[in-house]
């Protein structure tokens, strides 16, 4: 069966201290802020289904290749070299399976008795054909790796596939020179820059460590933004903008030594974010936004079975209004049943979410780099918490991500689905979980635009986690989902009031910028007049909620059942809260107020 994991003990322990209320204040512009703290409450959940046994891929044949691996260009500090010479295809596949996907990786080293990165690679080694020779990499040979992956179904059933993989290896025949002497050094933006016009009101740059004649010394590094003063670039290489107006702005990088200096610049506007867009009613279709309340005054009771290929009905006491699922492996003729045929509990068939992930999952009909409607190569960054196959994303590529993301929302309308639910729109954690620096400001601009895509397509969408925008996600969006708030203490506005993070200060409900999810399930429309729907999930693998009927020293307090239900589910502005376990595969089911 598929399953579904928990982030990263280290990740876990960030979202803890921010549910803490262990903030990060916004940096002033001549600062490059500390690394904050991970932007949900709980673990993002990710599909990961089960390998397939050695026997049913033994005639599975891996990448096929045919040239001969070179490095073209001439290796020397601040030079662009790039790989040739290599074509690949998928390997022959037996009768029945499918390709899923099918990318090349470029892998830069660089070699002196030992090999080590190389000193300016990249967080996006799809999109690293082309490398530019760093300072460091002078008197190292230079060494490529290019490595091409097929990933390959193998029981649609059960959702099985295997990965194959196979590389080529070359090495430099000469050692990488240095840079010119007399010439004056400079440097380049690396791991992505904004958009031309992008509605971010903040930005990271990063550049590359100078490129320099060591007969000169070692060149200082200097930014300014618009016409501000100078500020020396840390030794992160990176800096912040600072929150930023309407208009034009530019960044400014001076690199200086004896033998001169460069400027660098770039050039963008910031545009006000898009309205937001209401639900839009298409032929056949309703557009149902999920109530906070169903008709008996309770949360309307949902299901989370993302873990599974064939969605599980919930019948008599069991039964719930609304089932999300995963968007890609629930058919057409699955939704239409659940819709028309299956029981429900207060309404009159149940309602179901597309589950989509907006971070890169190479066991995806669209996970292929550069394919079209598919990921661009550029965006794709550091592996999701130690999983090969799942990569974060430059959310602010827009441009670039925008065919694929109105594909996997119009294939959720052409299903039949009521409901988008996003998941990974946090990807502004800090650069060393995702690749890149990114910030509140580049989510927001994306997700203005993919929320209204949904609307403009007949569908409600559902915020994941990330509780620090959670007052500004109630204007573009109609509920969400939440996991694990009980645990890391992070459920209500009123337990993060006062926090700090990314710029924002967290007030009570009733203030500006509230941070629960109370933010939505209080806030009455006219198309939700008792609120929006939130649902919310503990783990048993967190072992901190009981189980219902579970007694003894370590279920009473917050630790029962009971008392979680009392504090999440039967609050004026409760959520409609379960424990289930993390295989998110309907084998646990305990939903609120009784777990039946």
């Amino acid at each position: 069966m598929s399953t579904r994991r928990l982030r990263t003990s280290a990740a876990i322990a960030a979202i803890a201290a921010a549910a803490g209320l262990i903030g990060v204040p916004a940096p002033a512009a001549a600062a490059v802020p500390p690394a904050a703290a991970a932007g949900g409450s709980g673990g993002s959940h990710r599909l990961h289904p089960p390998p397939t046994t050695p026997a049913s891929t033994a005639k599975i044949a891996p990448p096929q290749r045919s040239g001969a691996l070179r490095i073209t260009g001439v290796a020397r500090d601040g030079s662009v070299v790039r790989a040739a010479g290599l074509a690949w295809r998928p390997g022959r596949l037996p009768k029945g399976d499918r390709l899923l996907s099918f990318g090349v990786a470029y892998y830069w080293k660089s070699c002196a008795g030992g090999c080590r990165n190389a000193s300016d690679s990249t967080a996006t080694p799809f999109g690293a054909s082309r490398y530019i020779v760093g300072h460091a990499d002078t008197g190292r040979k230079l060494q490529l790796t290019e490595t091409a992956t097929e990933v390959v179904e193998t029981d649609p059933a059960t959702f099985s596939f295997s990965v194959f993989n196979a590389s080529a290896t070359v090495t430099s025949r000469r050692v990488a020179a240095a840079y010119p002497a007399g010439r004056a050094p400079r440097t380049e933006f690396v791991d992505g820059t904004p958009e031309r016009r992008t509605s971010s009101r903040e930005e990271y740059f990063s550049v590359d460590p100078p490129h320099f004649a060591a007969s000169s010394g070692k060149p200082a590094e200097f930014y300014r933004i618009d016409h501000g003063s100078w500020h020396k670039i840390q030794p992160a290489h990176a800096f912040y903008t600072g929150r930023l107006k309407l208009g034009v702005h530019q960044a400014f990088v001076r690199t200086a030594d004896r033998g001169g200096a460069t400027v660098l610049r770039f050039r963008w506007r910031v545009t006000p974010l898009p309205k937001p867009v209401a639900c839009h009613r298409r032929p056949g279709h309703d557009c149902w936004l999920p109530p906070h309340l169903n008709s008996a005054g309770k949360p309307l009771r949902w299901d989370w079975q993302i873990g599974r290929v064939t969605p599980l009905e919930r019948t008599g006491k069991h039964a719930v209004d609304l089932y999300d699922i995963d968007g890609f492996l629930t058919t057409k003729a699955q939704i239409h049943a659940i819709k028309t045929s299956w029981q429900a509990d207060t309404l009159a068939h149940p309602r179901t979410v597309c589950y989509l992930d907006l971070a890169w999952e190479e066991y995806r009909p669209d996970g292929s780099p550069g394919r079209r409607a598919g990921f661009p190569a550029a965006t794709l960054g550091n592996v999701y918490y130690g999983y090969p196959q799942e990569r974060w994303l430059d959310f602010r590529q827009l441009n670039e991500l925008k065919p694929m993301i109105k594909a996997r929302l119009e294939m959720c309308a052409r299903k039949g689905f009521d409901a988008v639910e996003l998941d990974d729109i946090d990807s502004f954690d800090p650069p060393p979980v995702t690749g890149f620096h990114l910030t509140a400001g580049d989510a927001q601009n994306l997700l203005a635009y993919a929320f209204n895509e949904t609307h403009r397509l007949g569908l409600a969408g559902l915020w994941k986690n990330s509780p620090w925008l959670t007052w500004w996600a109630r204007r573009y969006s109609d509920g969400a989902v939440v996991e694990e708030c009980y645990v890391y203490k992070a459920c209500f506005s009123s337990w993060l009031r006062g926090s700090k993070q990314y710029g924002i200060t967290c007030t009570a409900l009733a203030g500006r910028t509230p941070c629960g999810w109370d933010a939505f399930s209080a806030d009455r429309t006219h198309a939700q007049p008792t609120g929006k729907w939130v649902g919310e999930v503990e783990y048993s693998a967190d072992h901190y909620v009981c189980s219902p009927g579970q007694t003894g020293t370590k279920c009473s307090g917050r630790h029962s059942y009971a008392a979680f239900c009392r504090t999440i589910y039967s609050q004026p502005h409760g959520f409609s809260a379960m424990k289930l376990d993390v295989d998110l595969d309907g084998k646990m089911f305990f939903p609120c107020p009784r777990g039946t």
